[in-house]
């Protein structure tokens, strides 16, 4: 990437937000129904009812996935939404948008940073959305494997969509890398799907930044390491990897842990230790991310 970037040092991102992706196309898509739509998502969701007939923008109560609240006191419930712990729990909702046009992207701080899909996202004229409303409330993983099914939801009813892309992170993926994540762990398939990692080169010197975008619409931290001397696709790599083992493990790495880290190969190796901290991103948006101190290749003030 060569193209000089000017930071926006107030922009910050918030706590966590929705997630929300877009199906894009070329052309305006055929029209789906929503009984078909209906269909689709009990063959990969679950049981469902249509709370919402809107023939542009259905909702649907999903049986297996629901949020708890706590009981409102003097207020009576039904026995089928009172879980009797003092909580009570209603159906998540997944939405779809089925078509509206597609607005042209010229911030080069998002579209600098497509490399799962290198065309030109404008050329898209249309997209389809679809996000759960109050899914947050479940826990980042079963939000996650939820916003992935309805994801493949849309991909079904929709064959002639090109690209996923997901707004909050600036990630751009074909439907085809998709579909090859299909199989793969939750960890896997959502990074693949809604997380990006970012790469940078500081104005004038030999050192970079790479980080992720996109924990943070699940309310955790993302991964970033400043370096210089390093093959930038091995950090790539494993800084999506140290993503991935963050996800998996409930994010278990406290501050000023160890992590293994890269050895000449570029491979991951047991027998180098780098630490680790939380602190401000380095890249807008501000956002808590675990810094990795790559020792001899670290780069930038670490006091």
């Amino acid at each position: 990437m060569n193209e000089e970037l000017k930071q926006d040092t107030s922009q910050k991102a918030p706590e966590r937000t929705l997630l929300i992706a877009q199906l894009l196309f070329r052309e305006k898509p055929a029209e789906v129904s929503v009984e078909e739509l209906k269909k689709a998502v009990e063959e990969i969701i679950g049981e469902t009812e249509l709370v919402y007939d809107s023939p542009n923008a259905p909702f649907f109560a999903l049986k297996d996935y629901r949020a708890a609240f706590q009981k409102e006191e003097g207020r009576e419930y039904n026995s089928d939404v009172d879980n009797g712990d003092g909580t009570v729990s209603v159906p998540i909702l997944a939405n779809f948008i089925l078509c509206e046009e597609f607005k042209p992207i010229d911030d080069p701080m998002i579209t600098s940073q497509f490399w799962d899909y290198t065309g030109d996202i404008n050329e898209f004229k249309y997209h389809t959305s679809v996000f759960g409303m109050l899914s947050g409330s479940m826990g980042y993983k079963k939000e996650a494997e939820l916003f992935l099914k309805e994801i493949e939801v849309a991909v079904k009813c929709f064959p002639t969509a090109e690209c996923i892309y997901i707004p909050h992170s600036g990630k751009l993926t074909s439907i085809e890398h998709f579909k090859a994540g299909i199989g793969e762990s939750l960890a896997v398939r959502f990074i693949r799907t809604a997380v990006n990692a970012r790469f940078f080169r500081a104005e004038d010197t030999d050192d970079f930044v790479v980080d992720t975008l996109g924990f943070f619409a699940l309310g955790a931290p993302e991964v970033q390491m400043h370096f210089h001397g390093l093959e930038p696709n091995s950090v790539v790599s494993y800084v999506y990897s140290i993503a991935s083992y963050q996800f998996d493990g409930e994010f278990p790495v406290k501050p000023y842990d160890t992590v293994d880290g890269l050895d000449e190969n570029g491979d991951i190796s047991q027998a180098i230790q780098w630490s680790a901290r939380y602190e401000d991103a380095l890249i807008q948006p501000i956002r808590t991310v675990l810094d990795i101190n790559c020792g001899e290749y670290a780069s930038g003030n670490r006091e």
